[in-house]
Parts: structure tokens; C-alpha cells; sequence
């Protein structure tokens, strides 16, 4: 069975609604009509009573010699509605009627029932309502006056209602079920928008986006995320590829040496030595493609959200001093000393803490100045991060250049790098995974890189 769409459900869900809250209506307005009419008939009936006993109390000279029965007679006179009967206190029989339900059987059984005013029904099915009174006659003993008044209009009035409810209930559903889905499908209107963002977005077109202004406030926050979300996989599909041009480019330069080298060594005979100097050649340019296959494993690797990456707390002045003594050497040949000052405990993977502030200070020792020195410098405050500076003294790097240094395979000035070209970007990665930060500023021939650690415990 095909499911409804999303526009037939709300209208359908409408139109039970509307159809609840009908009935609710017609309920309510059956139960007030009904009671308006008991009370307006017992009203009546009450009035008529009044009159009735107003009019017995008058003396005989007063009514002009006539008798109680003309008087209770005038009383209903032009009341085709009502009946009377007198029922005498010991003879418990009628003594005196006058209507068309004065007789009635069920009317003589409510002399000894309890209550005001009394609703019964006759065998025709006629709804009556009759109030009891007490009433006095000179000459007379104590009687029992029953005055009942048809309400059979009252029935046909109800009737008359439901009829026209059950007439009009239908129709009115019908128009609430079609006013529910022309609503419902104008107020889905705007998810039509995500339907053709849908058809338009492909890996070839990243760039569509839907305009959040417009949209429903329930809206706007759906579009935003959807739009943001687009906007990842474009950078995503954009690093991808521009990372695959790059690294297509660094191997096909170590590659395209050594081709050249072999096809060159190959033309003639060589000497030993001259196929030596081949070899060694070739073992640098392999040892080059080598590190830039590390790297690229390592940053595919750091790029993905690794749950079981071992933490554990670190000292970064201890790991700073250990890489220091790691480079001793190259920085002899450099010409380049290191300092380490400051000490702070951070929560860190210690391989890739030591893979970071290597790469800081193997970039730092290739540009500094010769007789300068690489300051390593922990500062712990009482802010909550922990940060850690390495500082090299050499060419001021340009401002266009800065927010790039750590892109993958950048280059200066277009100059060729010395490594693989992804420290930085390694570098990045690693503070990324521990939840840190990566800045660097240069300012007159000083170039300063800056760990940020969060602060655990």
C-alpha cells in the first residue's frame, strides 16, 4: 500500500480534528438548547401556577358569582399546551379537568411523587412537564391542582436540530477536509525548495544552496544546518582534490630524477663510482618519496576522529628538551642553539605531542639566521589552556602568506621545500586531535609558532 503524502496526513489529521471539535460544538449546543427549553418551560409553568392561585384567592363577590372551575378555566383559555386536573384530598379522583391530557393515566399516577415540577411522557409519546400546587376553595377541602404543559413543540424543536446537524455535520466536514489540505499543501510549499536543492547537488556541483530568509522560521534552522553541511563537503571534495593534484606533483618529481638518472646511467657504460653516485642519488630521492608516503599516512590517519587515541598526562617541558636533544646535532651544523624555559602538564598523546614540536623545531633550525638562537618557552597561567611557543630568528614571513602556511604541500614564494611539505599541516592535525590550536605570527625577522593545550584538571 502506497503511504499517503505528508499534505494528505495533515489534512486528514485536520479533518478529524475539525470533526472532534464538531461534535463537541453540536453536543454543546444540543445540551444548552435542551436546558434553555426545560427552563423556559418551567418558567411558564410556574407563571400559570401564580396566576392560578392569584386567581382563586379572590372572594366569590370579586370574581361576580363565578365559580372556581370558570376561573381555572380562564387560566388555560387560548392554551391549547396545557391541562389541568383537581384531585381531591380523600377521594384521590379527578374533580375537575380541562385539556386534551387532563385524563391521562400517567398524569393521575404523580400526585404522591416527590418534586416541584415532574416530566413524563404519554403513550403517544408526547413529553410533558407538570407542576403540582396545593390549592384552597372556600367551602371546599384541601385539593391537589396538576397543571402539565405539552412540549411537543419543544421535541419538534430538537428534532428540527438534529436533523439539520446531521445534515450539515457531513458538508462542513467535507470543506474542513478541503480547506485542511489546500493548507496543508500550501504551508509544504517551501520543502519543495529542498526537493530541487536535492536534484541540483552532485559531486561535479557542490555550490547550490537554499535561501534561509525565505523559509518558515521552523525552517530557517533546517536550510542553515543543510547549507553548512554543503559547505563542508564542498571544502571537503575541494582539499581532496587540490590534496591529490599535490601529491600526483611530489611524487612525480622524485619519480620523473629518477627515471632520468636511470635512463641517463643507462646509455653507456659507467664507472663504479659513477654508478655509486647514481645509486646514492636515487636512495635520496626514494627516501623523499618515502617521507612524503609517512606523512600522508599519518594525516589520513590524524584527519579522522580516533577513539583510541592513548592519553595520557605529559610534560611538555620534558618532551620539548627531549626533541631538543633529538636535533643537537643538526642544529650544531646549523650554527643554532635551543633554550627551553617553562614547564606544564597537558593530557596528550606522547608520539604525537614530540611529532608536533619536531616539526616546529626542524622548520625553525632550516630559517633561522646562523649565531641565532630557537627559544622553546611554556607558559602555564591561570588561564585555562596551556600554550607553548617556539620562536626563531630569520627572513620575516609576508602577511598573504601566513594563513596558508599550513595548508598541505604550500610553498612560500614557491620555493621549494627541503621535506615533504606537510609538517605544518602534520602539525595542525595533531593539535586538532588533542582539541588545541596551531597560530603563527612573524614581525621583524622573528617567527613565533604557538601550541595552545587545553587545560585538564
Amino acid at each position: 500500500m502506497k503511504p499517503l503524502s505528508l499534505a494528505s496526513r495533515l489534512a486528514l489529521q485536520i479533518t478529524l480534528t475539525g470533526a472532534a471539535l464538531v461534535a463537541l460544538l453540536i453536543g454543546m449546543s444540543y445540551w444548552v438548547l435542551v436546558s434553555q427549553l426545560e427552563s423556559r418551560a418551567e418558567e411558564e409553568v410556574t407563571d400559570k401556577l401564580a396566576q392560578i392561585d392569584h386567581g382563586l384567592a379572590e372572594d366569590t363577590e370579586a370574581r361576580m358569582g363565578r365559580s372556581w372551575q370558570h376561573a381555572l378555566s380562564d387560566t388555560v383559555l387560548g392554551h391549547d399546551n396545557l391541562s389541568i386536573t383537581v384531585i381531591g384530598d380523600t377521594e384521590k379522583s379527578p374533580i375537575f379537568s380541562i385539556g386534551r391530557f387532563a385524563n391521562a393515566p400517567e398524569q393521575l399516577g404523580l400526585v404522591n411523587r416527590d418534586g416541584e415540577y415532574l416530566g413524563w411522557t404519554t403513550r403517544n409519546g408526547v413529553q410533558m412537564l407538570t407542576g403540582r400546587k396545593q390549592i384552597q376553595v372556600p367551602g371546599l377541602g384541601p385539593m391537589t391542582l396538576l397543571l402539565s404543559q405539552d412540549r411537543s413543540a419543544d421535541q419538534r424543536l430538537v428534532a428540527a436540530f438534529l436533523r439539520s446537524a446531521l445534515v450539515t455535520v457531513p458538508m462542513l466536514l467535507i470543506l474542513i477536509g478541503l480547506a485542511g489540505w489546500l493548507v496543508a499543501n500550501n504551508g509544504l510549499r517551501p520543502l519543495r525548495k529542498f526537493r530541487a536543492l536535492a536534484t541540483k547537488v552532485s559531486t561535479q556541483d557542490l555550490s547550490p544552496r537554499i535561501r534561509s530568509d525565505q523559509l518558515p522560521l521552523e525552517l530557517q534552522e533546517l536550510a542553515h544546518s543543510l547549507n553548512v553541511m554543503l559547505h563542508r563537503l564542498d571544502d571537503g571534495v575541494q582539499q581532496l582534490s587540490q590534496f591529490s593534484d599535490d601529491v600526483a606533483h611530489e611524487l612525480k618529481t622524485p619519480l620523473n630524477n629518477l627515471i632520468g638518472k636511470a635512463q641517463v646511467t643507462l646509455v653507456r657504460e659507467r664507472s663504479k663510482e659513477q654508478y655509486r653516485e647514481v645509486l646514492e642519488s636515487s636512495v635520496e630521492e626514494l627516501e623523499r618519496m618515502d617521507r612524503i608516503v609517512s606523512d600522508m599516512l599519518f594525516l589520513a590517519q590524524a584527519s579522522q576522529a580516533t577513539p583510541t587515541l592513548q592519553l595520557e598526562r605529559l610534560s611538555l617541558g620534558s618532551e620539548a628538551r627531549r626533541v631538543c636533544d633529538y636535533f643537537e646535532v643538526l642544529a650544531e651544523e646549523a650554527g643554532v642553539a635551543t633554550t627551553v624555559t617553562g614547564d606544564g602538564m597537558v593530557l596528550g598523546n606522547r608520539l604525537m605531542v614530540q611529532r608536533a614540536i619536531s616539526n616546529l623545531l626542524s622548520n625553525a633550525l632550516r630559517h633561522s639566521t646562523i649565531g641565532s638562537t630557537v627559544e622553546l618557552e611554556i607558559l602555564d597561567g591561570e588561564a585555562e589552556v596551556i600554550t607553548m611557543t617556539v620562536t626563531n630568528q630569520g627572513s620575516t614571513i609576508e602577511t598573504d602568506h601566513i594563513p596558508h602556511l599550513f595548508d598541505r604541500f604550500y610553498r612560500v614564494g614557491g620555493m621549494q621545500p627541503r621535506g615533504a611539505g606537510l609538517g605544518l599541516a602534520i602539525v595542525r592535525s595533531v593539535m586538532a586531535l588533542h582539541n588545541g590550536n596551531v597560530t603563527v605570527a612573524s614581525k621583524e625577522g622573528r617567527t613565533t609558532f604557538e601550541l595552545t593545550f587545553p587545560r585538564h584538571g
